[in-house]
């Protein structure tokens, strides 16, 4: 009977220890499928060498802009008079950037998708005309990303803000001091039609798009903005969460 025992242990030892190895091996890929998930939610191509080769007239191109869940994909140069010509599909910059600067403006034509109605995502938009895609809650909730190209980096921001504003709310202007930096954020969320689970603070780098509108009439709040800060160091690029709040219900869009 002790050996029949003995027998029976030394058996189940060997029958155990490949199940583990078996767990252990099917949680690691778990784990890396569910971390490769998070790196992939999204992952624009570079836009470097574009820049290098791309000239506006006169004008360097200095950055570049990519949008998630729009063809919005254009070289960005810094003010001239040829932005209000619109001869071009690119977008500008009112205000080159200074060091200790952290935050930065990008403007965008808006011709076409002016109306309290905007089109998501239509096939000929050009500039920012679908930046107004974002109005709709499930876009918003599904497209979270700018892609800012600058200095040979493309660096990746995560919306933490979008909003309606009066003409004269927004010139562009930089911030540098910290205090202002935190009202600008406040601000940018209170006015913000959706609230978006992302921490942002003083520290963080912002970036703003910013475009016309009519969605309120010619006399009403006549610019829309994203706002979004730059991804920290070993973030993950993952899908977070977003809900509309009392701003978004009196857009009367549903």
């Amino acid at each position: 009977m002790k050996k029949k025992d003995k027998m029976r242990k030394k058996i189940s030892k060997r029958e155990i220890i490949p199940v583990v190895i078996i767990l252990f091996v099917i949680g690691a890929i778990i784990v890396i499928r569910s971390n490769s998930k998070g790196q992939d939610y999204y992952s624009p191509e570079s836009r470097v060498e574009q820049m290098k080769s791309t000239i506006i007239e006169d004008s360097e191109t200095i950055g570049w802009v990519n949008v998630q869940g729009t063809d919005i994909d254009y070289p960005v140069v810094y003010e001239t008079n040829l932005v209000y010509q619109g001869l071009k599909d690119y977008l500008w910059i009112s205000s080159m950037y200074v060091e200790g600067e952290n935050r930065l403006a990008v403007f965008g034509h808006n011709i076409r998708n002016v109306s309290n109605k905007p089109l998501i995502k239509e096939e000929g938009h050009v500039r920012f005309e679908q930046l107004l895609s974002f109005v709709y809650y499930d876009f918003a909730k599904e497209n979270l990303y700018i892609q800012y190209t600058q200095n040979g980096k493309n660096e990746l921001y995560k919306i933490y803000a979008i909003g309606f504003y009066k003409q004269d709310d927004e010139e562009g202007y930089p911030i540098s001091d910290e205090e202002e930096t935190k009202k600008y954020i406040n601000d940018v969320k209170k006015n913000s039609i959706y609230d978006y689970k992302v921490d942002v603070n003083e520290k963080d780098f912002l970036i703003s798009l910013v475009t016309c509108t009519r969605f309120f009439g010619a006399e009403g709040k006549t610019t829309f903005k994203i706002d979004a800060r730059r991804i920290r160091t070993d973030e993950k690029i993952d899908k977070y969460g977003v809900q509309k709040n009392k701003n978004y219900d009196m857009l009367n869009l549903e």
